[in-house]
């Protein structure tokens, strides 16, 4: 069986599926993450992947990153959002403002060959915005 992800996107699946959770977000006292990343099904058509949503600390914002391959192009792409949902946003309730206006307007991208690097971006932007989010209130 076989969820409909394109290889590329299987691949940086893997690797974001190698660690935990996002050190930065460790709670020492309770012994877990605080920061969890939320891993769905993305798809628009010929565009097969995942998105990967985290909500902040105090639940009042959510980040969304889909990557997917480009139909067209063959590199891995990512769309960077944030817009807060119940549920995993598809490509039918996303709100995606002034980004993704047309098949090529992605926020990173990278060859084929190079899912390792496409996962360390989505890290970065989660941690980004794990500590963004967390020195709002201070």
């Amino acid at each position: 069986m076989q969820d409909g992800a394109c290889p590329a996107a299987k691949a940086v699946l893997a690797y974001l599926q190698y660690s935990d959770g996002i050190e930065e977000s460790w709670d020492d006292k309770y012994k877990t993450y605080k920061a969890k990343p939320k891993i769905a099904r993305w798809e628009n058509c010929r565009e097969q992947g995942y998105i990967v949503f985290m909500r902040s600390d105090d639940h009042q914002q959510q980040i969304n990153i889909a990557f997917f391959e480009h139909r067209n192009i063959d590199n891995i792409c990512a769309i960077i959002w944030k817009q807060k949902s119940l549920n995993s946003l598809t490509i039918d309730n996303a709100e995606f403002g002034n980004l993704y206006k047309t098949k090529y307007d992605t926020s990173f991208d990278v060859k084929y060959e190079e899912a390792f690097k496409m996962a360390k971006w989505i890290t970065e932007q989660l941690i980004d915005f794990w500590k963004q989010t967390m020195n709002k209130g201070r």
